[in-house]
Parts: structure tokens; sequence; C-alpha cells
């Protein structure tokens, strides 16, 4: 398994981890072959990277056949655009909708899409250990990014989590922090220093609530909402997953 290519984000719950795994997934998806893999079975995402297209491919269903090959991995693969292919739970899933599967067979997946694909982006569980694949990311994965919103109740969860993130197999102190949805009146600052010093600034944006509303998160921006926010992940992936 090539460890360099692969990305995982995880956050507080409401913090936006899915909609900045999206778009750093399209960011990605114009200059490489991408694969998204969304791990909530609670709440499968899938419906909020494309719109429905029929398509009834499931992780669920992937991760428990009775052997994982290459052929049976592409199979399984929901085009979504250009150099961007999504795997996920699809909706009215749920997590007993299938059996339960090991660590080993979310490595192998893993295996297979990091020697096809240039990067894969896996969108965690915020039940971290709880969910086998969002465990088995955060250890795998050589970039972690931690979504986090600029209120008390995200840096609770942070705090909450570390425990179960304290083994060094996890790195939890390279995790590259994102404060997400910043609202003009937040005192940024302060959960800046509170996450330890550096973190990159996401705006909250008026545009992209809509996007997220009409299922239109594979969309660029336009005008000053682009200038503000898609530099922002430009930095993330230049910075945090193509440096060596």
């Amino acid at each position: 398994m090539d460890n360099k290519k692969i990305t995982a984000v995880w956050g507080s719950p409401g913090s936006g981890a899915t909609t900045t795994s999206i778009k750093v997934a399209r960011e990605l998806a114009k200059n490489s072959n991408v694969v998204l893999i969304l791990t909530d079975e609670v709440t499968p995402s899938i419906s909020l990277a494309a719109p429905p297209s029929g398509e009834t491919k499931s992780l669920g269903h992937l991760l428990t056949q009775p052997t994982m090959t290459s052929i049976s991995v592409f199979q399984h693969l929901i085009p979504a655009g250009r150099n961007l292919s999504l795997l996920g739970y699809q909706s009215g899933e749920n997590e007993i909708t299938y059996g339960e599967y090991k660590e080993k067979r979310v490595l192998d997946l893993l295996s297979i899409l990091s020697g096809t694909a240039d990067h894969v982006v896996i969108d965690c569980y915020h039940h971290l250990l709880t969910n086998v694949f969002t465990a088995v990311a955060l250890e795998a994965a050589k970039t972690v990014l931690r979504v986090t919103n600029a209120d008390p109740k995200s840096l609770l969860y942070l705090k909450s989590q570390r425990p179960y993130l304290a083994e060094e197999r996890f790195h939890y102190d390279r995790h590259v922090n994102i404060i997400n949805n910043i609202l003009p009146s937040q005192p940024v600052r302060t959960y800046e220093d509170a996450l330890g010093g550096k973190a990159y600034l996401l705006p909250h944006l008026d545009a992209l609530k809509a996007q997220f509303d009409e299922v239109r998160l594979l969309e660029s921006f336009s005008g000053r909402e682009a200038k503000q926010y898609e530099p922002v992940i430009r930095n993330i992936i230049k910075e945090e997953i193509l440096v060596d």
C-alpha cells in the first residue's frame, strides 16, 4: 500500500469534514485520478457528492464480499466527473445493512486503490474507532486533515476523541488543523491557539451552503467566493498532501 497517496479527513459532527473532503478530492481530480471514499454508514453521503445516478454500488457490499480483487473494486466505483470516482454507502443503508468486516479487508481495498489511483481521499466517520474503516484510515494515511468549527463544542469533541488517538500509530500531533465555516464575528485566533497555533481557515460562504443544499458540491465557485475559499483548498493540497 502506498501511504503517500492516502489522505484521511475527520472532524467534529457538523464541522463540514465531508464537504471539505469533497472539495479536496475535486481539486486533486483536476490533475490526478482520485477516489473519494465516504465511510459514514449511519448517514450515507454519496448523494451529497453527486446527484442520484441510479447506481446501486455500495462500499458496504464491497467490504463484505467473500474475496476482494481489483475487478470487484472497480465494479463498485461510481464515476463522479472527470478523474473522480466515489465509494460509499447508499441512501437507506445503515450500520446493520451488511455484515461485519475486518481491518485486513480495508487494508486490501486501500492497497488496490493506492496501486491504481493517484490519490485516495477518505471522509472518516466521526465515531472514530468504532468504525473499522475510519480507524484503519487514520492509521494508514500519510496526511490527516482535522476539521473543526470555531466554537466550544468542536473543541470539546476533539478533547474527548484524543484519548482514542493517543497511540503513536495515529500520529495525532501531526494532524493538519482546518477551521471551517468561519463567521466574521468569531474569534478565530482563540481557536487557532487552542488547536496548537497553525490552522487553515475556511470562511462561511452562502454559496457553499447553497451548493450543499442543492447537491452541487462538485461545482466550483465564482467571483468573491472563489477567491475566499478555493485558494485555501489549493494551499492545503500543495503544502500538506503533495509535499514529500
